[in-house]
């Protein structure tokens, strides 16, 4: 039998063993908090600095992707910091507070305008994002050149609507986003995305590749239904480069100014452009991570030296009133693509008489939809992108 002080004193040393791990849980719940919480906090602000340095520009691009995971991981550390103790859980829980904000933003601003566009985001796939990584069912030649190429992504179901993507990437490499087409081909849509010459400093491809890309839509024309679409229901989509090629394509189908020796060209029924290049020279003087650069590669100089080849690849110039419903889709924290030159073209094509839809994300940047598949700019895109062409198929 255990004296009556023996215990007592027992007693004491398990109370104060079970405080002691109580406290121990709580400090380390904080610091848990803290950890999650700071580097949260330190991409949200890189996030939204100017995006002038590689580290601020990748970190504002990965917003479309980030910002829900970021979102839930902040939450999560706020909640710990809150089980924290003394000084370290008022550090935590004011570093998770401001952690929340950029993320929290990001996601409200656009879901907001994607769904007053008529998109729709899921925010619990938005949280478990994945790769973009997928592949063609087929790869085909619509040309006889060792560039003229075109990869295909087959729909379920035949008599399908035909969607034609036009790639982006400056105009020198090849912007990949393979779960994008296989996204719309998994809706629907028989897809063909042609490729074109990349162009380089010694090779300038803005006489070059606008003919490719309509060699390759003559070849769409011709082909869809043998690939198992509807011939009568080809629309076209375009990113970045693309985006502007894609809407140079329709616009100059739509108005007769467009031939191509490959066959009958006519207009989509509709256009499709993310972050469009509508104007060529606006991106040759934006001197961020080299997008002046590639405009200069693709026209082989600049609007100083070659005001008519700017001309020729400005998509101002196509507008016409027969140009078919379009809708632009642009962050409006673009660093390669100024907004104000979407903006100014969008209202040109409105003034001549375009059916012309504009979507402006306020906190994305540049290729915000092409980093993770179901992430938050991921699903804005398909979501808006869907719904528009479904309308003018």
């Amino acid at each position: 039998m255990i004296p009556p002080t023996t215990a007592l004193e027992y007693g004491g040393r398990v109370a104060d063993t079970k405080g002691s791990r109580h406290s121990w849980l709580r400090t380390a719940s904080g610091l848990v908090g803290l950890v999650l919480a700071v580097p949260v906090l330190a991409w949200s602000v890189a996030a939204i600095l100017p995006s002038h340095h590689a580290l601020t520009f990748v970190s504002s691009v990965l917003a479309g992707s980030l910002a829900v995971p970021a979102l839930v991981i902040a939450a999560i550390a706020l909640i710990l910091a809150l089980l924290g103790r003394g000084g370290l859980r008022m550090t935590a829980v004011v570093i998770s507070v401001m952690a929340l904000i950029i993320p929290t933003s990001v996601t409200a601003s656009t879901m907001w305008v994607t769904d007053r566009a008529g998109g729709w985001i899921n925010v619990f796939s938005a949280a478990a994002v994945s790769s973009m990584a997928d592949h063609p069912d087929e790869t085909v030649r619509y040309g006889s050149g060792p560039d003229e190429t075109a990869q295909i992504h087959r729909p379920r179901n035949h008599d399908t609507p035909v969607l034609v993507d036009i790639h982006g990437g400056g105009w020198n490499t090849n912007a990949t986003m393979p779960a994008t087409l296989r996204w719309f081909s998994d809706h629907g849509w028989l897809v063909i995305r042609p490729s074109y010459t990349l162009a380089s400093k010694s090779h300038p491809t803005w006489d070059i590749a606008p003919k490719q890309v309509a060699c390759a839509w003559a070849w769409s024309l011709s082909h869809a239904k043998e690939l198992g679409g509807d011939p009568t229901r080809v629309s076209i989509m375009g990113d970045s480069a693309g985006g502007g090629m894609a809407i140079n394509l329709a616009y100059g189908a739509a108005s007769g100014k467009l031939t191509s020796s490959c066959g009958p060209v006519r207009a989509p029924k509709s256009v499709l452009a993310l972050y469009p290049t509508v104007d060529v020279a606006a991106v040759q003087s934006v001197t961020t991570l080299g997008a002046g650069n590639a405009a200069t590669k693709y026209t082989g100089g600049t609007p100083e030296q070659f005001p008519d080849r700017y001309r020729a690849v400005n998509s101002s110039t196509w507008i016409t009133a027969k140009a078919p419903p379009t809708m632009v889709i642009q962050g409006n924290h673009d660093t390669f693509v100024p907004p104000s030159s979407v903006r100014d073209f969008v209202a040109r094509a409105r003034q001549a008489g375009v059916d012309i839809t504009h979507v402006q994300l306020p906190m994305l940047n540049h290729a915000f939809d092409a980093q993770a598949r179901d992430s938050l700019g991921f699903q804005a895109v398909t979501s808006l992108g869907q719904t528009f062409l479904s309308e003018h198929q």
